[in-house]
């Protein structure tokens, strides 16, 4: 039942965190551009960058979909591949982006709500392994 809703809510905050806009892009104090992931992967591919754009989309959108689908249909052999650790990528590369960003001069970076409901979806997805862990000991 727990493990459930945790599922529907990790589902609804990555679908929430895919579609709306991750950041905002001041540069040069002028022009301003805000982003989600699925913007940027459709931005890249429409502009030819089709490998960074396929990346982008695999580890933002593909990934975290079918490693809620593993934890859906409790698929056990995939549980050796430890996916929770790429949930991760596209938050870290979202963190070196405001850093840079603080560092720089020409541009400036706000985080929107898209970035905080993909970060609600990692946490709620390492919070239905650890529960997943306590309840397999007991």
């Amino acid at each position: 039942m727990i493990r459930n809703l945790l599922i529907v809510c990790e589902s609804i905050f990555l679908c929430l965190g895919v579609y709306l806009p991750l950041a905002t892009i001041d540069e040069f104090w002028i022009i301003s551009s805000e982003f989600s992931i699925l913007s940027l992967s459709e931005k890249l591919l429409i502009e030819n960058e089709w490998t960074l754009g396929l990346l982008v989309f695999l580890f933002g959108v593909i990934f975290p979909i079918f490693k809620i689908i593993t934890r859906l249909f409790y698929i056990k052999i995939f549980e050796k591949f430890n996916l929770h650790r790429f949930s991760m990528v596209d938050i870290f590369l979202l963190s070196f982006l405001v850093f840079m960003g603080k560092l720089s001069r020409f541009f400036e970076i706000e985080l929107l709500i898209g970035f905080y409901f993909l970060l609600l979806s990692i946490c709620v997805g390492y919070i239905q392994i650890i529960f997943s862990r306590v309840i397999f000991r007991k």
